[in-house]
């Protein structure tokens, strides 16, 4: 599988897959950074060939994954409560777009994220997210 090998890190292949109308793909995870990263391939896109909005948003609705490793039984399952996202520029049919994401705030019930999204060293997103830490899993 063809990873985002030209940014250092441990990166992790996880196929994201929602049964609905914006299958992710495979996502790339680097936990060590609380980043993860995707290409962007035409069945995320328009028809004018960039990225569409609801596939960034889907995207992005995903950083509590970078901050909250995946346990194979779903155990720590962490349901959004709110996504905030900003597009600041379009990506493209093969651009890695890579998320950083940063823990902003974790309570008993809710975990706090926000994300920047660049393609190179361009911003093309930014989030803020609120999940349900209904588990007690992510912790500071």
């Amino acid at each position: 599988m063809d990873g985002p090998h030209h940014v250092d890190g441990d990166w992790q292949p996880v196929e994201v897959t929602n049964g609905g109308a914006w299958t992710v793909g495979c996502v790339w995870l680097d936990f060590a950074a609380n980043r993860y990263a995707l290409r962007v391939a035409a069945h995320h896109c328009n028809g004018l060939g960039t990225m569409h909005g609801g596939a960034m948003a889907t995207f992005l609705d995903g950083q509590a994954i970078a901050v909250n490793r995946l346990a194979p039984d779903g155990s720590n399952h962490t349901p959004t409560i709110s996504l905030h996202v900003d597009y600041l520029a379009p990506p493209a049919i093969g651009d890695w777009l890579m998320a950083d994401v940063t823990l902003v705030k974790t309570t008993r019930t809710m975990i706090f994220t926000q994300a920047i999204v660049t393609v190179g060293t361009r911003a093309v997103a930014r989030s803020h997210a609120i999940y349900s830490n209904s588990q007690g899993k992510v912790q500071p």
